[in-house]
C-alpha cells in the first residue's frame, strides 16, 4: 500500500506545472508555485496557463477530506476548470460550468474552495472569481499590502444551479499578488497556535521579498519554523505572481487582415505580411519561414475547414512586440486541432510512413511556440515566431 501511495503521489504531483522559469520567453509577468502535501497524497492544487496569447488563466484549490479521495476530486476539479477555461474567458462563467458538473450526483458531499483569476499581461489588469477560498493577498511594489477579501460565491459543488460572480483588480509594474491555501494560515504548532492571515500579511510585508522565488519560499520556511515540531497537519499551498510589465519595448506593431475562404485570398496574405516585415525590418530568414507557415495552415482552412459550399471570414492576427512575432488565425470551421496529431517518423521512406503530417511538422519546426483552442465556436491557431535581437532595429 505505502508503494502504490507514493506511486499516487508522483502521478498527482506530475499534474502540476513544476518547472520554472515557467514562461522563460515571456518578459511580462513572473510566476512560482509551491505545493507540500499532508500524506502521500491530498487536495490541494495550482495550475496556471495561456488560454490565448495575452491572458494568462491561475487558480488555486483545496479539496474538503484528504487522502485517496480529495486527489481524485482534485484532479477531476483541476480537468474541469482547464478545459472550460479554454472557451470561456470569464472567471465566473468557469466556476459556475465547474460548479454545474461537480454538484451532480455528488453523495458524497464533498467540496472545493476556489481562486481563479484571469490576467491580461499586456495590462496586468486580473477578473479573477473567489469561490469559497481564503482571501489572496495583493502585494503592492511599496511593499504595502491588501487583501482581496470578496467572495463570489460559495464552496464549489455543494449545491446545484449557482451564478458566481467576479471582480477586477489592476497591478501595476512590480505588483504581486498572492493565492494560498488554509495549510499556510491554519498550520498549529505543538501549542496549537495557528500561523494565521494577520501573521502572513505582516510578513508579505517584508522589504526583501520581491520575487515571486523568494516570497513562496520565504513564506513556506516562515510557516515550518512556526509549526516547529509538530506534525503539518493540512497540505501547504501557496501561489505568486508578479506583473512586470513590456520590459524591453515601448510599442507594439500589429497587422490585421479579413479574408474569404478562397486560395486567391492567400496571395493577400503573403504580401501584406511582407510589407509589414518590410516596414518593421523583420529579418529574411524569419519572413521567409512565416510565410511558409502561413500558405501550410491557410491551405488547410480553406480546403478542409468547412462543410458547405457558403462564404466564410477567416482572421489573421500578426503582433510584434520586441523581438516576439505572433500570429493568430482564427476560422469558424469545424473543430481541429492540428497539433493533436502524431507527427510523423522522417526516417522512414514515403512508403513506409503515409501520407500526411509533414506540412505540421514544418510548423513544428520553424515556429517557436504553438498553441490551440476552440473558443466560442471558433478555431483559434496561435503561432510565436522569436526574433534575433541583432537582426531587428
Amino acid at each position: 500500500m505505502s508503494e502504490e501511495l507514493n506511486f499516487a503521489r508522483d502521478i498527482q504531483m506530475g499534474l502540476l506545472p513544476l518547472i520554472f522559469p515557467a514562461f522563460p520567453t515571456r518578459t511580462e509577468f513572473n510566476i512560482y508555485a509551491s505545493l507540500i502535501p499532508a500524506r502521500e497524497v491530498g487536495g490541494d492544487f495550482y495550475d496556471f496557463y495561456f488560454i490565448d496569447e495575452h491572458h494568462l488563466c491561475f487558480v488555486v484549490g483545496d479539496v474538503s477530506g484528504k487522502g485517496a479521495p480529495g486527489a481524485l476530486l482534485m484532479a477531476v476539479s483541476k480537468t474541469l476548470i482547464k478545459s472550460r477555461a479554454m472557451d470561456d474567458f470569464e472567471p465566473s462563467g468557469i466556476l459556475t460550468h465547474v460548479n454545474t458538473e461537480l454538484s451532480q450526483n455528488n453523495d458524497s458531499a464533498m467540496f472545493v474552495t476556489i481562486f481563479l483569476g484571469i490576467m491580461d499581461i499586456r495590462t496586468g489588469k486580473i477578473e479573477y472569481t473567489n469561490a469559497g477560498h481564503n482571501p489572496p493577498f495583493i502585494r503592492r511594489k511599496d511593499n504595502s499590502v491588501e487583501k482581496l477579501d470578496a467572495f463570489h460565491g460559495p464552496v464549489i459543488g455543494a449545491l446545484p444551479n449557482l451564478h458566481y460572480k467576479q471582480d477586477a483588480i489592476i497591478l501595476e509594474r512590480g505588483d504581486m499578488i498572492v493565492a494560498y491555501t488554509d495549510g499556510i494560515t491554519e498550520a498549529m504548532n505543538i501549542n496549537d497556535e495557528l500561523y494565521s492571515d494577520a501573521r502572513l500579511e505582516q510578513f508579505l510585508a517584508t522589504d526583501k521579498i520581491n520575487t515571486p522565488q523568494k516570497l513562496v519560499d520565504q513564506v513556506v520556511r516562515d510557516v515550518k519554523k512556526h509549526e516547529g515540531e509538530a506534525e503539518q497537519s493540512d497540505d501547504i499551498t501557496i501561489l505568486a505572481m508578479q506583473f512586470t510589465g513590456y520590459t524591453d519595448i515601448e510599442e507594439i506593431d500589429r497587422l490585421d487582415l479579413k479574408i474569404k475562404n478562397q486560395i486567391t485570398e492567400l496571395a493577400v496574405v503573403e504580401e501584406k505580411f511582407e510589407a509589414f516585415c518590410q516596414e518593421h525590418k523583420i529579418p529574411d530568414l524569419a519572413r521567409q519561414q512565416v510565410s511558409m507557415v502561413l500558405d501550410e495552415m491557410l491551405n488547410n482552412v480553406v480546403n478542409y475547414a468547412y462543410r458547405d459550399e457558403g462564404e466564410h471570414i477567416i482572421e489573421v492576427e500578426f503582433v510584434l512586440s520586441g523581438t516576439r512575432l505572433v500570429i493568430t488565425m482564427r476560422d469558424d470551421g469545424v473543430p481541429f486541432n492540428p497539433f493533436a496529431l502524431d507527427p510523423p517518423n522522417i526516417a522512414l521512406s514515403l512508403d513506409e510512413r503515409g501520407v500526411g503530417g509533414l506540412g505540421i511538422y514544418l510548423v513544428r519546426s520553424v515556429m517557436d511556440e504553438y498553441m490551440y483552442n476552440r473558443h466560442i465556436g471558433r478555431n483559434v491557431v496561435t503561432l510565436v515566431k522569436l526574433l534575433e535581437k541583432n537582426n531587428k532595429t
